[in-house]
């Protein structure tokens, strides 16, 4: 009983217009396409390279907008709820991680495929 009351009053509190209820949106969902770079053209690696920057710079952004709010609601969470915490954003992370290195991979490829 005591959790539930401790919970409402938690969702009160985040909810609504206050301080600490900052909304940092959902997770940028759409990966951006890496392509094949032993027979993409030079185009396609440079607007492949810029929507990969462009994602990146969106996690950047979810990223610090979660660890601002993380300061405000890291008190009132439990030890499972933390921990899923940073493992959520760990992910978060690490699948911006592996599209900079495939990209990364593409363009080492076009430019050995070139060179």
């Amino acid at each position: 009983m005591r959790r539930t009351i401790f919970a409402i009053a938690v969702a009160l509190t985040f909810g609504g217009n206050s301080a600490f209820a900052v909304d940092c949106g959902e997770v940028p969902q759409t990966e951006p396409y890496v392509p094949n770079g032993e027979t993409a053209s030079a185009e396609e690696i440079r607007t492949a390279r810029n929507n990969v920057v462009s994602y990146s710079d969106a996690i950047d952004r979810y990223l610090t907008c979660m660890d601002d709010r993380a300061g405000n609601i890291m008190p009132y969470l439990t030890k499972e709820q933390k921990e899923r915490w940073n493992e959520d954003l760990a992910a978060v992370h690490e699948v911006r991680r592996e599209i900079q290195n495939r990209m990364n991979m593409a363009i080492r490829t076009f430019r050995k495929s070139r060179g």
